[in-house]
């Protein structure tokens, strides 16, 4: 005999979200959210996907069956004043991020918004500020903070197991340009809203550089673009103002110094996000492409002369943020860093937790965007820039 269950007496809360935006991040962060209570035996709420919003709705009403959306607006204000959503999740454009995020966090909702938070440090303090000023949880949705790996170099670096910490090495390469003669639409940074690769992926190496070793406080960058004339799908020449390549030397606030690089012509490389540390006692290496791996050498873990790396299989529950239905060994994937992230931020929206130091929030993304244009102003000028945050 079939027991119904009674899902309205469940233990745990539901909470209602609303994504703006049906392109591949409205996709991951939907996902992400599914999978939250196929994950967690006890998650801190359950997401209910009351509403989609997007320009196009034939396309988005595909997107949100898929997904089991209630419904969709094609005006995401409406969906910003419907009263079953609690969190907006702001999935849309990078310049579209602010207006969308400041309208829900004045309304009393809970926001997450993708990487970077807003084209200029101007417009990424004006969210910052709504947001602090309306008293709601904020989260900018830097997913690879949410790495086991990454979470469990965190811990080390906490525990004081690498000592001092000399430097840090961090580059983000992809080789989807590198082909001259591909027209634009097919050049992400180049196409679209333009932003660039420092504002699209070079600000995930400048945020983990934050969350692993400290505030950057000066800044000596090169940012160069090589093609910078491309012809769209029509035939017609457009110039190309997007950066392509970028590079910085840095000091951080500790005494730590370290580079940072960001490219989308790095032939062979898909999407490569690496990252080294060296400490006084101890180094650890990270690489996106082997994500459920930490390279790890310690001096109090050395019983033999040869000092290396061990290879640490992130996979159990000794280590942070494990895949919970997953037994050691088996490997997570990419996505888990939304799903982790998101389940962080309805935790801390449930249960009146801090969203920092593991997530990111609006202060963290206004302060990179304010490195980001501290890069940009040294290489326009050749000189070494303080950075200096409002």
């Amino acid at each position: 005999m079939l027991h119904k269950l009674d899902y309205e007496r469940l233990n745990q809360p539901r909470i209602g979200v609303g994504v703006i935006g049906y392109g591949f991040m409205g996709k991951v962060h939907s996902n992400a959210y599914l999978k939250i209570p196929y994950t967690y035996p006890s998650p801190a709420a359950y997401p209910a996907l009351v509403a989609m919003a997007g320009r196009s709705e034939s396309s988005m009403i595909d997107v949100a069956r898929r997904f089991g959306y209630r419904g969709v607006y094609v005006d995401w204000r409406e969906l910003v004043q419907d009263p079953e959503v609690q969190v907006v999740d702001n999935c849309t454009p990078d310049n579209l991020h602010a207006e969308p995020s400041i309208a829900a966090v004045q309304a009393g909702k809970h926001v997450v918004c993708e990487k970077p938070l807003a084209m200029t440090a101007v417009d990424a303090r004006r969210m910052r500020d709504a947001a602090v000023k309306a008293g709601v949880k904020h989260l900018l949705c830097h997913n690879y903070r949410f790495m086991p790996a990454v979470r469990f170099a965190r811990q080390l670096i906490d525990e004081g197991r690498l000592g001092t910490i000399y430097q840090f090495r961090g580059r983000y390469l992809q080789q989807v340009g590198r082909n001259p003669h591909d027209v634009t639409e097919n050049v992400w940074y180049a196409s679209g809203t333009r932003s660039g690769v420092l504002l699209g992926i070079g600000c995930h190496i400048i945020d983990l550089a934050r969350f692993l070793v400290g505030e950057v406080e000066a800044v000596s960058g090169l940012v160069k673009t090589f093609n910078r004339s491309r012809a769209d799908r029509s035939g017609k020449t457009e110039t190309v103002t997007a950066d392509e390549v970028n590079y910085a030397l840095v000091e951080f606030s500790s005494g730590a110094v370290g580079t940072l690089e960001s490219a989308g012509v790095s032939t062979g490389h898909n999407n490569q996000c690496t990252w080294e540390i060296n400490g006084s006692k101890g180094s650890v290496v990270f690489d996106l492409e082997d994500l459920n791996h930490l390279q790890v050498c310690l001096d109090d873990a050395s019983t033999d002369p040869v000092l290396g790396f061990a290879n640490v299989s992130v996979t159990t529950g000794n280590h942070p943020l494990p895949a919970m239905i997953l037994p050691p060994g088996h490997n997570s994937g990419w996505e888990y860093g939304h799903l982790h992230a998101l389940h962080h931020f309805l935790d801390a929206v449930v249960n009146d937790r801090k969203v920092e130091p593991y997530g990111a929030t609006f202060e963290d993304g206004y302060r990179t965007q304010v490195v980001m244009e501290a890069i940009v102003e040294s290489s326009k000028s050749g000189r070494r820039i303080q950075v200096s945050y409002r």
